[in-house]
């Protein structure tokens, strides 16, 4: 990968700077041949910023495709549930780089994350 396989940051610190930010159970993984893109396809436990992602409300159960640009991360298990924070493609669709904060969910993190929806992002990242 071009980039470097590694995040930095908080929950905090990365909320507003992600252009969607959620949680997910991995359904399943598909990273593809060396030169294309893998793909991961994510069933939605809560959404917290849908960044023009068009996902139904109430989010709980849709699915969502998630381009994978690097085949070796963010490292993904199938049947795993995780706080995705990611940004839109160039075809508006969902895309979680190499440097994209990825981390295992654990159900604290969700009175955080309510929180941090409720706050507006603008002036500071």
């Amino acid at each position: 990968c071009p980039q470097r396989c590694r995040r930095a940051g908080t929950l905090q610190s990365n909320f507003c700077s992600s252009d969607f930010v959620l949680t997910g159970t991995v359904k399943s993984v598909s990273r593809g041949p060396p030169q294309e893109p893998g793909w991961a396809v994510v069933s939605v436990l809560s959404l917290y910023k849908s960044g023009g992602l068009g996902i139904p409300q109430p989010a709980k159960g849709a699915t969502l495709r998630l381009q994978l640009p690097c085949r070796l991360c963010p490292v993904l298990k199938k049947g795993s549930s995780y706080v995705l924070m990611g940004r839109l493609g160039g075809d508006g669709g969902a895309l979680l780089p190499p440097d994209a904060f990825v981390v295992p969910y654990r159900p604290q993190q969700q009175q955080v994350l309510g929180n941090l929806s409720k706050r507006p992002c603008r002036g500071s990242p």
